[in-house]
């Protein structure tokens, strides 16, 4: 996958990614909860929306980061 854009909200963040199929595909991360034994823990991030076209992929995206909203499309959180 390339990465085409990122954005931030707040601790939020999201990034579209073109895939090598040519669909896009965004990720929404939430931040990562500071872990007890001082390692490092990735960020999760939840698919938020496969679209064929970038100003698709770009309103769901911006929807989550702003209001949070879902639209339709079922997520998927990713570790």
């Amino acid at each position: 996958m390339f990465l085409v854009e990122e954005k931030r909200n707040g601790q939020r963040r999201a990034e579209i990614y073109m895939r090598t199929d040519g669909l896009f595909e965004g990720h929404i991360y939430s931040p990562a909860p500071e872990p007890d034994c001082g390692l490092r823990v990735d960020d999760e991030f939840e698919v938020c929306g496969i679209t064929e076209t970038l100003p698709r992929i770009e309103t769901l995206v911006d929807e989550e980061l702003i209001h949070g909203r879902r639209s339709g499309i079922h997520s998927r959180r990713v570790r």
